[in-house]
């Protein structure tokens, strides 16, 4: 099957399973030479994956692109796009900072990922070493082409753990619980292509919130779910109570009706002095984001890779290898979603940009 596809797109997961299936297809794309996506939302299987076939990717001459759904197209594609409109505003001017914030939305939990979640956690603590640091990815093979940057570890911030005003949404925040993947990404794209953000570049995420009280109980509620799910008894309790079972989902009236707002805005300065921030926005339409907008998301993802004009057009360091969906797609992609009946996305400076909480 490898061998006679132009493209591979995966949506079985857990991704990071036991038999390692998940695993061995994406290392025969790569012995194939031909492309391979899916919709992980795992980093220790989008990091197994870079160890075992970025340096076939490269020889080969094609991509192996993880993170292709709600997790982590919008946030990537949104830094990587609002990094770009900083450094082209101003001669000179170098992005510093992206900051990722959920909007309003309406879409529902899949079972899928939180067997994804739970599966994570039973594995053997050595196995998972290393996944809170924001450059788990970025270390990987094809990241940082000459060595880690150091002086980048030291400057990227913590994921935020308490509620928070924000200046530049004139909003009311809380801690992003897809922040532990998504940061994740968009530091693998910044290795990668360093110079499309800047040297000083950071990024940080949270969720926006309706009011001071929204974002307290929401921390709150975060926190508490958290600490439950963590603990073994409590979590096996949860899923055959509360939690939605592996398999099960949202109803296809809220698939077909929901939506998401991702807004991500970035800030720079040139010559010392700050500059003009702009505002990339990720909008899902009539596509809750976990389930159909991350189907209809991943397609658009493959189809850059499947259709032969498309590719074409693509520029990717080394010429191929495990790629994020920023650096594998960019403008690409971007045109494609503007054309799509299930997305939007634009980007503009941050003075025009219209939050929905």
């Amino acid at each position: 099957m490898c061998a006679s596809a132009s493209c591979v797109l995966s949506f079985a997961g857990p991704f990071d399973a036991d038999d390692e299936t998940p695993l061995r297809l994406a290392e025969a794309c790569a012995r194939n030479g031909t492309d391979y996506c899916d919709i992980t939302g795992e980093a220790r299987f989008a990091r197994r994956v870079a160890e075992a076939c970025h340096e076939t990717c490269v020889a080969n001459g094609c991509v192996s692109v993880s993170c292709c759904g709600y997790d982590s197209v919008p946030w990537d594609l949104g830094a990587s796009q609002a990094a770009a409109a900083v450094r082209a505003s101003v001669r000179g001017a170098t992005c510093t900072l992206a900051s990722g914030h959920a909007g309003r939305a309406r879409g529902g939990v899949s079972g899928g990922t939180i067997a994804s979640a739970a599966n994570l956690l039973s594995k053997p603590k050595k196995e998972t070493r290393g996944m809170g640091n924001p450059h788990y990815l970025a270390n990987a093979p094809g990241g940082w082409p000459a060595r880690p940057d150091v002086e980048a570890l030291k400057r990227w911030p913590s994921p935020q753990s308490t509620y928070k005003y924000d200046e530049d949404t004139k909003s009311w925040t809380m801690p992003s619980i897809m922040a532990g993947i998504n940061t994740k990404v968009v530091a693998r794209s910044y290795s990668l292509d360093p110079e499309r953000y800047g040297e000083k570049f950071v990024y940080d995420e949270s969720d926006l919130c309706k009011s001071k009280r929204h974002a307290i109980l929401g921390t709150a509620g975060l926190g508490l779910f958290g600490v439950a799910f963590v603990t073994a008894p409590l979590r096996w309790l949860m899923r055959k109570t509360i939690l939605p079972k592996q398999g099960d989902g949202p109803s296809e009236e809220l698939r077909e009706n929901g939506y998401s707002h991702v807004y991500v805005v970035a800030k720079g300065e040139a010559n010392g002095k700050p500059v003009e921030p702009w505002c990339a926005e990720f909008e899902f339409k009539n596509a809750d984001p976990g389930y159909k907008g991350t189907a209809a998301l991943a397609y658009e993802v493959a189809l850059c890779f499947a259709i032969p004009s498309e590719r074409a057009r693509l520029n990717w360091p080394e010429g191929g290898g495990c790629l994020t969906p920023s650096v594998a797609c960019g403008d690409v992609l971007v045109e494609r979603l503007q054309k799509s009946e299930n997305f939007n996305f634009r980007v503009k400076p941050l003075k025009d940009t219209i939050f929905l909480v």
